[in-house]
């Protein structure tokens, strides 16, 4: 067998791998080999403990990377980072395959300025984490008659990052508009290994890489307390918001590298580029006081459309997403500073864009549940930290052949200062 032929065989391998369900995930789930990986779902440090929601949520402190209209209501500079760990327990029932995964990460930062807070103008910029690729399937493959036995195994890392710069304003005293423009940009790495048993064969060793980049933008809306609006008291403390984010169009260049056992290299690049298709959604926050808030998101983003150049269109399905909280404020609005937390909870379902076997061989839309819970304690006056965690199962229904147990805990910190607040009497 030629070496050429040996590394072509290594792509279409592992493809039918995937799809075959003969291989298992050592690093990570295997879902995130599947076009640019997995996306991020969650839109702020406080959502996360918030079953990942809160489009219409509209609060001083509260920094949200999902609608940009909710920073109107900011009233001092604020800045956010966080850090989530992910674990990852996945079972591949077919060939009776069990791993474990576990990795923390950088979760995005982002810095807001309230330059005029009567007219709720408020710039921002950050940085977040698109897409995540990693993982890494080993796989024995008996022999044939043509072919003696070798092991196959690909590993795959990095993913797609975002930045993101935008504003805010209040036209009127109950709305709030906001706009923010984005760049993605990248490398996801994807390295497979051909090693044989017999020496009269040469495995391979191929590195594929994708450089990718390119542009997006988002409009949010968020109006508050409804009841501004209606004059229907029965409205008083509900809050409305939307957010429309359009399309990437990525463009790039994919690499591969040949490595074979005798050093022989052949390099071989080309043009590149995938669409990730539009996104949007709707949700609604209630205030019960000044103590209780609740908030109900609904996203919907169609991956039907999603398509890169070596992945068609369709190979995905179109996600949906519905996820709620409740957040309550402890403590005394003047009174001891450590006697103040926030306590969350919340809950999310989601349809995911993967497509996988079931046990009697159908293919089948893979869905997910979560429970998250978080807690929030001030440092200062104006910063805090907060620690949430998710707990949760991916792929409900018992037939399918892969299913996942995901754990995930975040880390924010968040600190505030008081710029452009004019003293009393000025």
């Amino acid at each position: 067998m030629s070496r050429t032929a040996v590394s072509l065989f290594g792509f279409s391998l592992f493809a039918f791998l995937l799809c075959g369900g003969m291989a298992y995930s050592q690093d990570g789930t295997p879902l995130s080999a599947t076009g640019l990986g997995e996306f991020t779902s969650f839109g702020s440090s406080w959502s996360t403990g918030m079953g990942n929601s809160g489009i219409a949520l509209t609060r001083s402190g509260y920094l949200s990377q999902i609608n940009p209209a909710t920073w109107s209501s900011l009233s001092n500079v604020q800045f956010t980072a966080l850090y989530n760990f992910s674990g990852v327990n996945s079972t591949d029932k077919e060939v009776g395959q069990s791993s474990y995964y576990a990795n923390g990460t950088f979760g995005g930062a982002i810095f807001a300025l309230p330059i005029e807070r009567t007219l709720g103008l408020t710039i921002a910029g950050g940085f977040n984490p698109l897409t995540s690729y990693n993982f890494a399937i080993n796989s024995m493959v008996d022999s044939t008659s043509d072919i003696p036995s070798y092991a196959y195994k690909t590993e795959g890392s990095g993913g797609l990052g975002e930045g993101f710069v935008g504003m805010s304003f209040a036209p009127l005293y109950f709305v709030s508009l906001g706009g923010m423009f984005q760049y993605a940009f990248g490398r996801i790495e994807n390295t497979r290994t051909v090693t044989f048993n017999n020496s009269s064969y040469t495995g391979t060793y191929s590195d594929y890489s994708a450089y990718l980049q390119g542009s997006s933008g988002t409009f949010g809306i968020a109006l508050d307390s409804l009841d501004r609006l209606t004059n229907a008291g029965f409205l008083r403390g509900f809050g409305l918001g939307g957010y429309y984010k359009f399309s990437y169009n990525l463009h790039g260049t994919f690499v591969l590298e040949n490595l074979y056992e005798d050093t022989l290299y052949s390099p071989f690049s080309q043009s590149g580029m995938g669409y990730i298709p539009n996104e949007y959604g709707i949700g609604i926050s209630k205030s019960f006081g000044d103590l209780v808030t609740g908030v109900l998101d609904v996203r919907f983003q169609p991956f039907s459309k999603y398509h890169d150049t070596y992945t068609a269109a369709g190979t995905l399905k179109d996600a949906l997403f519905i996820g709620g909280g409740v957040e309550i404020l402890q403590g005394k609005e003047f009174g001891s500073l450590y006697d103040k937390r926030v306590l969350r909870v919340g809950l999310y379902y989601q349809k995911t864009q993967f497509v996988i076997p079931t046990e009697s061989g159908q293919n089948k839309q893979l869905d997910e549940l979560f429970l998250t819970a978080g807690i929030e304690v001030p440092i200062s006056y104006s910063s805090a930290v907060s620690l949430s965690a998710q707990y949760g199962l991916r792929g409900l229904s018992s037939d399918f052949v892969l299913r996942e147990q995901i754990f995930r805990l975040y880390f924010s910190i968040t600190m505030g200062e008081g710029w452009f607040i004019r003293p009393e009497g000025e």
